[in-house]
């Protein structure tokens, strides 16, 4: 769904005006480009993403894709407040980038039309804290379902994976999708799996009894995405669940591998964690993009990280322990350069809303969690003021 969420993650954001939302699909031409040039012009003055500047190729694929889907929008205050776009492989075929990106040459024993696919969702900014991002997935759910739709396909950048985790969505491919929009996660929902939705309490539990499941599918996924499918999601980790995580991850008490947590107790660390989301990474991934507009930061649990100018020059290599991607993150400024994975890896992401959350519930750990990237910032800002004198020393 690729929700836009830059602005929503403005310090200063306001709680969405309580107004009678309604879901709507587009029933003629002229609604269609009036959804075309909303969503375009949300991208372009709050992401920065002109989706004009993509290639020829790109845009062709782009334009065939929304001339044959059915497009939802949102109606506030008698205009367009959302968006998005929904389709199967039966209304058009996967590209091949597609089929590669989301895996889907594992799905062959379905029919086109069990495979569908909901991108491209935005949401105006006065809109975004409220119910119409809830009301947009559950109306794209049902429209999926009722057509006989199995699995959905989706993308989000890494900040937003717990969101989509919690409302049903799994990291399921290994692969990451360099978008417009930046690094963004492949994730499936499987319609059929009411055990999984249930437990996580996800909002579509209920809209799947509505149509009979098959029980079938939901083994099917166990039995071939055995990782996915047994990958713990933030609505049943509690805190002290995930604290164990990370300790075998580290092969340590956290407390004592991760410079970010210095200084806390082990119940403030446990707390500031509650929210968080890893990522499983592969050899090659690149993790963040320079030039993307960046509001999350990496802890590198396992394997090893590259920091690379656009050169593709090797600036820095950082493993297990280490934090990268702070600048950016306390920024919320444009990523100076690539992070790219080095050795299989997995990494806990600390998104602003986190950090902004535990601001006001608990100051004091904020400060010591400031303080400690502040420590971590000195340190590496030392080390390349030295490596910058022997170079000019050398000279």
């Amino acid at each position: 769904m690729a929700m836009v969420n830059a602005a929503a993650n403005s310090a200063d954001k306001k709680k969405a005006p309580v107004q009678r939302l309604q879901v709507r699909e587009t029933a003629n031409a002229q609604q269609l480009q009036n959804i075309l040039k909303f969503r375009n012009q949300v991208m372009i003055d709050e992401l920065g993403v002109n989706p004009l500047s993509a290639t020829d190729e790109q845009r062709l694929d782009e334009k065939a894709r929304d001339e044959v889907a059915r497009h939802l929008f949102l109606i506030a205050d008698n205009a367009i407040a959302g968006c998005l776009r929904l389709y199967t492989s039966e209304m058009i075929a996967p590209s091949d980038e597609m089929i590669i990106n989301y895996g889907l040459n594992a799905f062959l024993e379905f029919g086109p039309e069990c495979l569908s696919f909901t991108d491209h969702m935005v949401i105006a900014e006065k809109w975004r804290d409220g119910k119409a991002p809830a009301l947009m997935t559950a109306a794209a759910f049902k429209l999926a379902r009722n057509g006989g739709a199995l699995f959905d396909f989706t993308y989000c950048p890494p900040a937003l994976v717990g969101l989509y985790e919690k409302i049903g969505y799994r990291c399921y491919s290994g692969r990451y999708l360099e978008t417009a929009e930046g690094l963004q996660v492949p994730m499936i929902l499987v319609m059929d799996d009411v055990e999984h939705l249930t437990t996580i309490n996800s909002p579509f539990a209920r809209l799947t009894t509505s149509k009979k499941p098959d029980p079938g599918i939901a083994s099917w996924f166990r039995e071939t995405f055995p990782d996915a499918a047994g990958r713990p999601v933030k609505a049943l980790r509690d805190e002290g669940k995930l604290w164990e995580y990370l300790t075998r991850q580290l092969h340590q008490n956290p407390l004592h591998g991760v410079p970010l947590f210095d200084e806390l107790s082990y119940d403030e660390a446990r707390r500031f964690l509650q929210n968080a989301t890893t990522l499983i990474l592969r050899s090659g991934d690149r993790l963040a993009r320079a030039g993307d507009l960046a509001f999350e930061a990496f802890v590198v649990l396992s394997g090893k990280v590259e920091i690379r100018d656009k050169n593709g020059s090797i600036l820095a290599c950082f493993e297990k322990g280490a934090t990268v991607g702070e600048i950016a993150y306390l920024g919320a400024m444009p990523r100076t350069a690539d992070i790219v994975v080095r050795q299989d890896a997995e990494v806990l992401v600390l998104t602003q809303e986190m950090f902004r959350k535990t601001i006001q519930k608990e100051p004091a750990v904020a400060s010591k969690i400031l303080f400690n990237l502040t420590l971590i910032l000195a340190e590496r800002l030392a080390a390349t003021s030295q490596q910058l004198s022997g170079y000019t020393q050398g000279l």
